[in-house]
């Protein structure tokens, strides 16, 4: 097994390649959510080996990569960044440097940017498998304006009624009320010695891509021409202790996704004998087992 570490030149975007350079498997391109980095495929918060890093053993190649301006990507300024600057490092990262067709999969915020790529470069996306990710600007979320202060910008979540205080001056870190009551909620699978691990592991993210994904100012994408999705194969995988994808949510998004002509399904955690997994299912105690499912699910997109 090598690995390789890069970055994309015109956005900095910071990537690693895990993985058999000779695998027969399609490659992997894996993309964090917003506040984390590519760790979240390799590593758990209890301090396990994380998917990406299981795959490369199994023969999987996969790109584990860090946002624009995160993590170890290079110096952008986060104030001023957003969606579209994020979809252009990825566009970049897939045309200039991967040039051969991949399985996108994103996790939470980075679903918008992936939806882009399969509009843009529907022959370099063979498939995805989109974890708990969200849906594609065309669908509004509407999310409440609590109060617009200086800039200090407080809004409530609808879907989980966790308020978020955006102040648009400096970086956005999640507050306690994410951690506990969005990211980890009710999830029984979440280990609970193990939530300093993911409060030290949050990043300052772009407070305009936060506000663009709660709907307060312009900017989610919207995918404007999707007939790049006839015929293309998609996986949602969600689970039922996530108040931020409930199963309504997901599946308006699968209904949307198959008016375009996708092939797209959901693979929901209950139904597979998976429950009480919240928004990091890929990282919680039973995360080994569920990348049986997700190996199950490269299979169907990539058959």
């Amino acid at each position: 097994m090598q690995a390789t570490i890069g970055r994309e030149l015109s956005s900095g975007l910071y990537y690693e390649l895990l993985g058999p350079h000779d695998s027969r498997h399609t490659p992997i391109l894996f993309i964090h959510g917003g506040g984390a980095t590519g760790t979240t495929y390799r590593m758990t918060f209890d301090g396990r080996l994380g998917w990406a890093d299981l795959l490369a053993q199994r023969g999987y190649r996969s790109w584990v990569t860090d946002w624009p301006g995160t993590g170890r990507s290079g110096y952008r300024d986060l104030l001023t960044f957003d969606y579209n600057d994020a979809v252009s490092g990825y566009l970049a990262l897939l045309r200039d440097v991967i040039r051969e067709p991949v399985i996108v999969v994103p996790h939470s915020m980075s679903g918008a940017i992936t939806w882009k790529l399969v509009e843009e470069l529907p022959h370099l996306v063979a498939g995805v498998i989109a974890l708990a990710a969200a849906q594609p600007g065309n669908i509004e979320v509407p999310c409440r304006l609590v109060s617009d202060v200086d800039g200090v910008i407080e809004v409530e979540f609808s879907l989980t009624g966790v308020r978020f205080s955006v102040d648009t001056k400096i970086p956005y870190v999640y507050e306690d009320a994410y951690v506990h009551h969005q990211a980890i909620a009710n999830s029984t699978q979440y280990p609970a010695n193990a939530i300093r691990e993911m409060v030290v592991s949050h990043q300052g993210m772009p407070p305009r891509m936060l506000l663009q994904r709660v709907g307060l100012i312009p900017g989610m994408p919207k995918v404007e021409r999707p007939a790049a999705f006839a015929g293309k194969r998609i996986r949602l995988i969600a689970g039922d202790c996530d108040p931020a994808h409930p199963r309504k949510t997901e599946e308006a998004t699968i209904e949307l996704l198959r008016s375009w002509g996708a092939d797209a399904d959901l693979a929901w955690l209950p139904d597979r004998g998976f429950a009480g997994n919240g928004h990091y299912f890929m990282c919680e105690r039973n995360s080994d087992a569920v990348l049986e499912l997700f190996v199950e699910q490269l299979a169907a997109v990539t058959s």
